[in-house]
């Protein structure tokens, strides 16, 4: 008898997680993390982290930031920025747009610029696409580095296409 109510209390977990897992990956299982790697603001790549249904992407990139406020917060200055990036790959185009918080690194400006290295961190949604991006949604964090021309962006996070 206690063998019984121990392989029944086994089934009932067994589907109960089955359940469980099913609901869980309803209106997430489309998901699909990924990173988008810009050097410059020039080129990007598209890199999968996860298997779905964006693979992998390249080409050039256009990037228009519109410098917000700046402001000091606990001594450190703090510098907005709205960026909106254009990315033209091979499977299409895609434009996003990012808020980020720049702060230097340096008293000194990079050699050969006007401007004190940095770096940045922020968040990113997709505002458009086209091709295989035309129904895309998502978005994510991002993070900037940024020594004159050496300019690096990261930015991972999650895509859905619709």
């Amino acid at each position: 008898m206690k063998v019984r109510h121990a392989m029944l209390a086994l089934v009932v977990l067994t589907v109960g997680v089955t359940l469980t897992s099913v609901a869980a990956a309803g209106p997430d299982a489309a998901k699909q993390r990924v990173a988008i790697d810009m050097a410059g603001g020039q080129r990007f790549s598209l890199i999968p982290l996860q298997t779905g249904a964006l693979k992998p992407d390249s080409g050039p990139s256009t990037a228009d930031p519109q410098r917000g406020r700046s402001f000091t917060r606990q001594g450190q200055q703090v510098s907005i920025y709205n960026i909106t990036y254009t990315l033209s790959g091979k499977q299409g185009n895609l434009t996003i747009q990012e808020k980020n918080e720049w702060v230097d690194v340096s008293q000194k400006n990079a050699r050969g610029f006007d401007y004190r290295p940095g770096v940045a961190i922020g968040t990113w949604k997709v505002v458009s696409g086209t091709g295989a991006y035309a129904k895309v949604v998502g978005g994510g964090r991002s993070a900037h580095a940024g020594m004159g021309k050496q300019w690096f962006i990261r930015l991972e996070g999650y895509l859905t296409p619709r």
